[in-house]
């Protein structure tokens, strides 16, 4: 088989119906974890993000983006999935970048879990996903607190500096960012150890 045809291949399989419901089953799964909120001293915890970085762990960076991207899209035609309810309106919400960052934060989570398989390491080792999940966190915190940046300035207009933008956007929820990412390394771990073998993704 040449090179090109095992590319073809290889879309196909992750874009194949089973592929596409396991996103689906993911996008749904956020939605429900946005209005499951488990109340905390300053900030609440929602379970959103504990998808977002097990979507990346358990379907693969493609995957997870094109599950998170299911999410968004459903959100905007008005389904009630995200924190703060749903509807075109939501992209008026200094909030909303955290929302935008869970498509890139869901892909890079899944390709550095696909980076280490291939070099050979289980992805039941806890420092593997915790490494993955970190990067996750990284990149939804950044597209984030961007987002909120841009709109504060432009059009809020409340003209606030990058510093007071991380103070508002990122520090307050230092705590539950930690506390869902030991979650979602704790249960996909069990996923994995439990369906997968020698830590392969269960629904690869």
């Amino acid at each position: 088989m040449s090179g090109t045809e095992k590319n073809a291949a290889a879309a196909h399989h992750w874009l194949s119906t089973k592929g596409m419901a396991y996103c689906a089953l993911f996008a749904v799964l956020t939605g429900i974890g946005a209005n499951i909120k488990i109340p905390l001293p300053y900030v609440p915890l929602t379970l959103q993000t504990v998808l977002v970085l097990m979507s990346g762990m358990l379907l693969g960076g493609r995957r997870a983006a094109v599950a998170m991207a299911m999410y968004m899209l459903t959100g905007l035609l008005g389904l009630p999935v995200f924190a703060g309810g749903g509807g075109f309106q939501s992209l008026l919400s200094p909030s909303f970048g955290f929302v935008v960052g869970f498509i890139p934060a869901g892909w890079v989570t899944g390709r550095i879990c696909e980076a280490l398989k291939v070099s050979g390491i289980s992805l039941r080792d806890t420092a593997a996903r915790s490494f993955a999940c970190l990067a996750g966190v990284f990149v939804y915190d950044l597209v984030g607190c961007a987002w909120l940046y841009f709109n504060l300035n432009f059009i809020v207009g409340k003209g606030v500096s990058v510093s007071q933008t991380i103070a508002a956007g990122l520090l307050p929820f230092l705590l539950t960012d930690a506390i869902k990412l030991v979650v979602a390394i704790i249960i996909s771990g069990v996923i994995s150890s439990r369906i997968g073998k020698g830590g392969e993704r269960p629904f690869t």
